[in-house]
């Protein structure tokens, strides 16, 4: 008994252990979850569930069966130390099993092969269901040599799941076809770091301002606890990280990686001495544990916040939550030294970054194909993150092709070959695991010229955008795909996370690069606007959501604690707002959103603003002189009522087939451009058919407040109800008592996002 400790002395011990509870991902839960017994100063645990039949008191969980739905379950914790007691609750959300479906059909698959090569056929075949549904089954295929001559081969093989019996047919020529989808290379760049400036007041601005104060705030020494401690290196008593990070949690080090990114993000746009000092402060300190590592036995290069088993446990097919996604925190890790490195200059963080590279293709080199294959299939444990990506950035730098290799070794064929066939298998995949997966077949499509992982972005983010998206451009329920066009089925408190739509937004600019055209930057002001802007907390706690609750009477959750993926990228989102408002090539200026800024573009310097008195009118000031070509993006939703005046008149130009009003003059340093794209209400019926809707007033998508948890009529609003429209923060509108505001501006209220349309079947 230690005696002299006082009451409060207790009660920090017991916020603190409580703090430190690590029990994994709590948003979709489909295993037993291991409850601790004991805190690491010394409290002690006792567990109880509010629903055993889902959760047992013990963690057991026994998911409901399909058709039932998932469960949310209270799990709450008593802490005791010394007679001093504390509770903690926890909801638990259990996943429902997955519905067994009967395969009807096995696609067949058609390849070409050079000779004398084999080719490796893709480790699934696609597969429909009785419902019409597509999906993928792993396949054994019959073994087959190479013919001597050109001809066409017919092989089959097993699929376990079903008798159907699958079939491929490969054709062996004699010389290389050429691929007339091969890299031509972008057609436009966003413009280089520190080129664009936001301007103060906007919503924009003073989020990226809370997220500097927020980095500022934070201590560097607890953001490297966890490496520090797997290096056996000083912690310099640091208190442990928490959440998703806690030392018992097996994606540790996560959070850091982020950080990294967010450090060198914020200093590209603010160029602050305090955000520099950190950069060099932490990348100092993981070349230390990096090389402490080393000494300890760890192979040469390796840089995590834990040993190499997850690994080494990994390449013998262990499940999560035993261990989680080892590659995808390495990731994170990578990329954050490749942004220090790339936006903030230290040479010493690309040093450490090549020595990771080292390892990993070391790693995997080492390993066949279809070790790879059965790897990178696997739920959670698999998943990569942006692996391919940081190594072909790593390639790109160092022109070293042992990291091109290496970002081949993660090809997903589960993934890919439906995507390049058009083919949308994505139902019961994660929504976030596979889109980073993605934006790595942009880079391979940029690198190595292949039309085929172009066919795959692009054919990804159609069906995507097309069929699997909220109103807000949110994608995934439980972090899920689910079945095309079925939204109101998925309204619920675990709708569009914001990991998924961080990265759709970046796969959204990374096409619009190679493919300049309005519906990509309709698509991302959607998600920027509704859904970005939405999920932060607005405060200067780095708070974000993890799921954006769309089912009526929702609120928002902002994670502060927790260091999930979300709160993580989270991080860096702040500083994406700059990213894509403008690209350019070798002639034009691209203007695709509408947020006050500054811009210099070939000693050519542009200011944006918005009217004061009038939502929808843009204006630009040119603070230089000659001949340019400005390029001005008209929204789907003002092409009807557009105007574009400059100096007063208004101009005679006609917006072109993409989208874009293209203005080519000898400018002179004051003049004027006024862009009108006039906010009118819209009605947004969902894409399944069914009688409701949301409501939008320009690009903003409107939420009621009210905690009712039925659906409200959907309203009928009109400029009579407008209350105030000078800028997003005070937009508001008001019918039958009920207020409605863009969702960006909601913080703790509950809200209603979707409608039930009364005039459906009038209409219909």
């Amino acid at each position: 008994m230690n005696s002299h400790i006082d009451h409060n002395e207790k009660k920090e011990i017991l916020k603190r252990d409580l703090e430190e509870i690590y029990l994994g991902n709590l948003h979709t839960v489909d295993t037993d979850l291991a409850l601790p017994e004991k805190g690491r100063l010394g409290s002690t645990f006792s567990w109880k569930s509010m629903e055993t039949l889902f959760v047992g008191h013990d963690g057991k969980v026994t998911r409901p069966i399909s058709g039932v739905g998932n469960r949310i379950v209270s799990l709450v914790v008593t802490a005791e130390y010394e007679g001093a007691m504390a509770t903690k609750e926890y909801q638990v959300t259990v996943i429902e099993q997955s519905k067994d479906a009967v395969i009807t059909e096995l696609y067949p698959i058609y390849l070409t092969a050079i000779l004398p090569n084999n080719i490796d056929l893709p480790p699934i075949v696609i597969a429909e269901e009785s419902t019409g549904l597509k999906t993928t089954l792993p396949v054994q295929w019959d073994h087959y040599e190479a013919p001597k001559e050109p001809t066409t081969i017919r092989l089959t093989g097993t699929v376990k799941e079903t008798n159907l019996k699958p079939s491929a047919v490969i054709q062996f020529l004699s010389e290389h076809v050429v691929d007339v989808k091969a890299n031509r290379g972008r057609k436009v760049w966003p413009l280089s770091p520190g080129s664009v400036m936001l301007k103060e007041g906007s919503v924009f601005c003073d989020e990226q301002d809370k997220m500097i104060q927020h980095l500022i705030d934070t201590d560097d020494d607890q953001m490297l606890y966890n490496f520090r401690v797997a290096a056996g290196v000083d912690t310099r008593g640091a208190l442990p990280m928490t959440g998703w990070d806690a030392p018992s949690c097996n994606l540790r080090g996560h959070t850091t990686g982020h950080y990294l990114s967010s450090l060198a993000l914020g200093w590209s746009v603010t160029k602050k001495t305090e955000l520099m000092d950190k950069i060099v402060y932490l990348i100092e300190s993981l070349s230390e544990c990096q090389n402490a590592l080393e000494e300890r036995g760890c192979s040469k290069g390796f840089l995590s916040a834990y040993s190499e088993r997850q690994f080494d446990l990994l390449e013998t097919y262990t499940p999560y939550p035993t261990i989680w996604a080892p590659y995808y925190t390495l990731d994170k890790i990578m990329s954050g030294l490749y942004d220090c490195y790339s936006l903030a200059d230290s040479s010493l963080a690309l040093n450490i970054l090549c020595k990771m590279g080292d390892w990993v293709y070391e790693r995997l080199s080492r390993l066949s194909r279809n070790q790879l294959d059965k790897m990178w299939s696997m739920y959670i444990a698999g998943e990569f993150g942006g692996m391919i990506s940081v190594m072909v950035k790593l390639y790109t730098l160092t022109k070293k092709k042992t990291y091109l290799q290496t970002a081949y070794y993660f090809d997903n064929e589960k993934l890919f070959y439906p995507m390049q066939e058009n083919i949308d298998t994505l139902k019961d995949m994660h929504a976030n695991q596979h889109i980073p997966q993605i934006m790595g077949a942009v880079e391979l499509y940029e690198a190595d010229g292949s039309g085929r992982y172009y066919d795959i972005a692009k054919n990804f983010w159609n069906i995507v955008t097309a069929s699997h998206v909220y109103s807000i451009g949110g994608i995934g329920e439980t972090e899920m795909f689910h079945e095309p066009n079925e939204i109101m089925t998925y309204i619920t408190d675990k709708t569009a996370e914001s990991c998924a739509s961080y990265n759709i937004l970046r796969l959204t600019g990374q096409l619009f690069a190679l493919e300049p055209e309005r519906r990509k930057m309709d698509f991302y002001e959607t998600v920027l606007y509704n859904h970005i802007l939405s999920s932060f907390s607005h405060k200067s706690d780095g708070g974000t959501t993890y799921f954006m609750p769309l089912r009526p009477g929702g609120h928002k959750e902002f994670n502060t604690k927790e260091n999930t993926c979300c709160h993580g990228s989270g991080l860096e989102t702040r500083f994406r707002y700059v990213q894509d408002i403008y690209a350019c090539n070798h002639d034009t200026l691209y203007i695709n959103l509408y947020i006050p800024s500054a811009v210099e573009w070939e000693n050519f310097r542009i200011e944006q603003t918005t009217a004061s008195d009038a939502a929808g009118t843009f204006i630009f000031l040119i603070h230089s002189s000659g001949w340019r070509n400005l390029a001005f993006r008209i929204p789907h939703w003002a092409e009807d009522e557009y105007k574009v005046t400059i100096n007063n008149q208004e101009s005679v130009e006609e917006m072109a087939q993409d989208g874009y009003f293209y203005l080519h003059r000898d400018w002179r340093e004051g003049d004027r451009i006024e862009i009108l794209t006039p906010y009118h209400f819209r009605k947004l019926p969902v894409p399944d058919g069914k009688p409701y809707a949301c409501m939008a007033y320009g690009p903003y998508i409107l939420a009621a407040l009210s905690d009712q948890e039925e659906y409200l009529p959907f309203p009928e609003l009109t400029g009579d109800d407008r209350v105030l429209t000078a800028s997003i923060s005070n937009m508001r509108f008001q019918k039958d008592d009920v207020d409605f505001v863009p969702l960006a501006v909601v913080t703790n209220q509950k809200y209603h996002v979707y409608f039930e349309d009364c005039s459906h079947e009038r209409h219909s």
